[in-house]
């Protein structure tokens, strides 16, 4: 019998809700289920995962595999590294150790992955600045322009009247 370790969907309409099993891979999703591990919540920021680590290496050790989406779930919590550790007959203090160089080096990702979306926040906000710049430059230029269009009408219009009114005079000098 082929076992995996897998998800299986729980909880209301459009919010999921998880439960880590193991089942038959021949089993339906949501069917019947060997044993409960754990839950995963993906709704809360961070996503929510409790999973029984002696629970899930004991069905590791059986020959249960999982799927790719609890694969990735485990590695994002390290559970990979400590599992092939473990089977490689490491001592505790070199699995805690391992560990440790695990989580730091997650850190040190996260502050580069926050460094970069901060940067990339900056760059938008920039390009949105720069635009909002042009444009009211733009609307500026505009408002300049129509400014000597008027100015250069009210002048063409004074030259007009300047011209009329010795045309006038001369009028009513010939009566």
């Amino acid at each position: 019998m082929a076992v995996k370790i897998r998800l299986k969907r729980m909880g209301k309409k459009k919010q999921p809700f998880y439960r880590i099993v193991v089942a038959d891979s021949r089993a339906p999703r949501d069917g019947r289920s060997i044993e409960k591990l754990g839950h995963y919540n993906p709704l809360p920021d961070p996503a929510e995962l409790v999973i029984d680590e002696e629970r899930l290496f004991h069905w590791m050790d059986e020959g249960a595999t999982p799927s790719d989406t609890v694969f990735s779930l485990l590695r994002g919590r390290g559970l990979t590294l400590k599992y092939e550790l473990k089977t490689r007959n490491a001592d505790e203090a070199t699995i805690s150790k391992e560990m440790h160089k695990w989580e730091l080096a997650r850190d040190e990702r996260g502050k580069k992955q926050a460094a970069a979306e901060s940067a990339k926040l900056a760059e938008v906000e920039a390009a949105k600045q720069a635009e909002e710049d042009a444009e009211r430059k733009a609307e500026e230029d505009a408002a300049k322009a129509e400014a000597a269009a008027k100015a250069a009408a009210e002048a063409e219009a004074a030259v007009e009247e300047t011209v009329e009114e010795p045309a006038e005079g001369t009028e009513s000098q010939d009566s």
